[in-house]
Parts: C-alpha cells; structure tokens; sequence
C-alpha cells in the first residue's frame, strides 16, 4: 500500500426532489435528481498504520470517533470481505454539516472505494459495493460514481443522465443554519397527514416548461422554511438577483440558484451575509 493516497469526496445537490411517501419500513420513496459538484469537498488522507484498526482524525471535532460514517464504511467493508487493512485517516470538512449536500456520504464512499481497490481478490462488485453503500446512507451509492443521475426508491436505485447546463452558473449558499435530515422527514411525515398536497409558500421559479433544467423542485421546503424562515429569505433573494430558478437542496440548510448571468454579483451580494458561497459555471 502507498504510504499515504489522498481522495476528494465531493458534494451534490438536488435539482429535482420529489417525496413519493413513507413506506412500510420507515424509509421514503423518492425521485430525485444529483448533480455532483466538485466544490465544496472533503478531502481524505490514508497512511497505513503498523497497527489493527482505524485511526480517524476529523477537522471537525464533533464528528470524530465511531459514528464517522467513514469509520462506519471501514467496518461494514471489513465484516463484508475480512479486509481490514490498519489505517490512519485524516477527514478535513470543506462541505457543510447538515447542509444536504451529502458530506458524510461521499465521506463513506471515498473509504469504500479506498477499501476495494485494494482488497484483491475479496473486492465486491459494482452491486455489492452499492448495497454496502446503501446501509450507509440513502445517497451513498451514487457518490461511488458520482456524475448527474435519476435516483428512486430510498435515493439508491440510480440512472445516469445527460444533463446540459452549458452557459449556466449556479451559487450555492451555505447559510449557519443546520438541518436534520431525521426531522425533516418527521416534519413532512406530520404536514402530509395533515395536508395530503403539500404546497411551499415560496417563490415559484421562472421557467416552467417541462424537463427543463431550470425547473427546480424540492418537496422538503415546505415542511423546512417553515421552521427556518432564513432559508426561504435565501431563495427569494437568490431569485431577486437574477437568479432563473432556486431551490433548497436535499433537507437543507444549503440553496442554490442558477444564473444566466450575473452569478459572481449574486455570490458576492449573498457572502456579505456571513454565508459560505460557492459558484460554479458549466
């Protein structure tokens, strides 16, 4: 084994997020639409160790220790295959907690590819490596082979896309704010029983035609800007500054918006706010 191998977990984003309903197990039927993006990342650093075991150092504090889901991944692969190299990984957080951009699973995914392509004869195949994704997070798999994808049942039965977003940008705004995906769940679980139709009180996009990729869709905001009004006063000032479509991503807290132009002016006007701003242009 190299003495030390550096991977990037990349975030994603959802452009189109559709909760079908709960199912029997507790998980929800969805239809939704990743888009990776190569910024923000985390950034995973392996040393082999002379020792058993896994040594995981975060950057962030708070989420060191067992319930890393990268460590998490380490076991799941080692009771999977018996291939448990000794390992010293360094985590450095560049993608916002509980902000729905996937940060941890993309964590998880960077180990299991790490793990597999050095386990030999014990490595799993494309479907076997999924499944194990999928124990770890519902979004997991797809960051395995992270490129635009269709994803439906619990968000782990994928279908690559061609997706043209040429002569876009997109600003992503990372507010404080955090949000549990378990809550958000809960709150739309107790909005539905309540209100079959779920409807959001926000901004509506601009474009409407069909497929097009500036319609946006994301069923969590009706239950999240509701407990967080910030984030609904993001997406409206996103669309105030040109933006041609918005929508908050995964459960949030993060929101985006796409641009024909004027994207670095809206990046700037929105990281005066105190929030994390990424731009990309496609």
């Amino acid at each position: 084994m190299p003495e030390k191998t550096t991977l990037k977990a990349p975030a994603k984003i959802n452009l189109f997020l559709e909760i079908l309903g709960r199912r029997a197990d507790g998980y929800h039927e969805l239809r939704t639409l990743f888009y990776p993006l190569p910024t923000p990342h985390d950034t995973l650093e392996f040393e082999p160790r002379d020792r058993e075991g896994l040594e995981l150092w975060c950057s962030d504090p708070t989420l060191a220790g067992d319930d890393n889901l990268a460590a998490r991944a380490w076991r799941a692969f080692a009771e999977k295959t018996g291939f448990a190299p000794g390992l010293r990984v360094r985590l450095t957080k560049g993608v916002p907690v509980a902000a729905g951009l996937g940060g941890g699973s993309s964590d998880a995914a960077a180990m299991l590819r790490f793990l597999n392509e050095r386990a030999g004869h014990r490595s799993l195949g494309p479907e076997d490596l999924a499944r194990l994704a999928a124990g770890l997070g519902a979004d997991a798999p797809f960051f395995l082979d992270p490129r635009p994808s269709w994803a439906e049942g619990i968000g782990d039965r994928l279908r690559p896309v061609d997706l043209d977003l040429s002569g876009l940008s997109l600003v992503l705004v990372c507010p404080q704010t955090r949000v549990s995906t378990a809550w958000a769940y809960a709150e739309w679980d107790r909005l539905a029983a309540r209100r079959p139709a779920l409807t959001t009180s926000a901004p509506e996009n601009k474009n409407s035609p069909p497929f097009s990729p500036l319609v946006l869709k994301n069923d969590f905001e009706a239950a999240v800007f509701d407990a967080h009004p910030e984030l609904l006063e993001i997406k409206e000032k996103l669309l105030s500054l040109g933006a041609s479509a918005a929508a908050m991503s995964g459960s949030g807290a993060s929101v985006f918006g796409l641009f024909r132009k004027g994207a670095a002016a809206a990046a700037e006007a929105m990281g005066a706010e105190g929030a994390k701003v990424f731009v990309h242009g496609f």
